[in-house]
Order: structure tokens, then sequence, then C-alpha cells
């Protein structure tokens, strides 16, 4: 899928912990510093890649993780030169921890975590479901519902983090004045049927690229980066191949 422009968000000013990183852009009145970064989030059924330029979305690429797929290096690659730029641009990276897929997040985590040694930018980790809840237009959810499997949701709250949960605990989890984002879109009918009011609706909902955008200019402004050590994932539940392993004798 061809990167595509997108210019929803809004500008955001460069952050302190990540000043001294910035690309050399030629404008017409000489020289200027210009904050080229790019966010990813490969934990979902989505998969999304950012290509932000001093805060704004300069070219994004979306996926879905089902069947036959490039690679998300490939699609990286594709991206960085529709929009005219290499590796080398790069001045930090934002990538989603989870929860969600097992296999998912550590391609994104790999891919971010390559990127951002091997240039020796900074990098930085983002709750995924807070991107989801930005995915809501005007005000951002604050509540996440997403499948994670096996008759189990990973929730989300805003200031609360995420947890799993058996579907049936859905109904006591969730407040009356929550507003919810859901993935997939419309499986709150089936998993709490008197709660299904709460759920934002799919005409509602702004792209995952451009919440993203959202997101990690916050994240790029005013969290630290991470070192090589702390790059955890939040995986919530093992995977099923190592759940296997592990009941072995």
């Amino acid at each position: 899928m061809p990167g595509r422009r997108c210019g929803s968000a809004l500008r955001s000013s460069p952050s302190a912990s990540g000043a001294s990183h910035f690309s050399r852009a030629r404008t017409g009145f000489g020289q200027s510093l210009v904050a080229r970064r790019l966010a990813l989030d490969t934990s979902g059924t989505e998969y999304a890649m950012v290509l932000i330029e001093d805060g704004r979305c300069a070219g994004s690429v979306t996926w879905t993780r089902a069947g036959i797929s490039a690679p998300a290096i490939v699609r990286l690659a594709d991206l960085l030169s529709g929009a005219g730029w290499s590796p080398r641009d790069l001045d930090g990276v934002a990538a989603g921890r989870g929860p969600g897929s097992f296999t998912g997040l550590r391609v994104g985590l790999s891919l971010a975590a390559g990127l951002a040694y091997g240039r020796q930018i900074p990098l930085y980790l983002v709750d995924s479901l807070e991107m989801v809840a930005a995915r809501a237009r005007g005000q951002a959810a604050s509540a996440v519902l997403r499948d994670a499997g096996r008759n189990e949701v990973y929730a989300w709250r805003r200031r609360e983090g995420a947890l799993r949960l058996p579907v049936q605990g859905i109904d006591a989890w969730l407040r009356p004045g929550d507003l919810v984002l859901v993935e997939p879109a419309g499986a709150l009918l089936r998993w709490a049927p008197n709660r299904a009011g709460l759920e934002v609706p799919a005409g509602e909902q702004q792209p995952l690229s451009d919440a993203m955008v959202t997101i990690a200019n916050e994240i790029f402004d005013h969290a630290k980066p991470v070192r090589y050590d702390e790059l955890q994932a939040l995986y919530s539940q093992p995977a099923a191949a190592e759940e296997r392993k592990g009941n072995q004798p």
C-alpha cells in the first residue's frame, strides 16, 4: 500500500530531550533546523508507520497483518523513499509497545530499535492503546477494548494503564460515562450488549496514522528516550508457542 500524505495533526514544538538531533533542511532564507521522526505501531490487526516532520505528518502507510504482505522494513524503505527521506534523515523513533500481538510487537520494536541504536538517535516507547484512544474525533476515548483472543480483551483506561480481562468481565469494568474505542469496531455489542452505546462509532474515528501523530508528538516533547536495556513490550500474555514449550516436561 503506497504511503499517503496526511496533515490533520497540529504542529508540535521540538522536545528538549531530543533537541540535539535535527536534520538540516534548506529553506528560501537559508538553513533551518527541522525535526524528522518516525512513529510506528504493529501491536494490533492494523499496522501503521508515520513520518513526522516538524510535528506534522509527512507521509504514512497502514496495512493489516492478515495474509501475505511485504515485510515492515520494506514498507518503511518505500515510505521513506516516497517522502524523499533516507534513514539518515531520522532524528527520533517512537514505537508502540503494546499490549497486543506477540509477533507483531517483536517486529515493530526490533525495527525501531535497529533504526534508533544504529543511527544513535532517541527511541521512545508509547502505550499502543493510548494511540488507539486518540482515534476518536474531537475528544479522545476514555477507554479502549482490544480483542486479545481466547475470549479475552485488553482493557485500557486513561491514567490506569492496560490489563487483560475475560469478556464476561467487560460489563463490570466499564463505567456509565466511558467513551470507548473498540477493536474490532462493533464488537462491544457482542461482548457486552448493555454497554454497546458507549462505543465510539466507526464514522467518528480518524485514521490510526493521524492519531499516532498526535500521541507521538506528545511523547517526543515530554517523555524521555529509553535505553536498550529498558526496551520492553507489554505482552500481557505469552505466545501460544511459548506456552506449549513451557508446558513440556
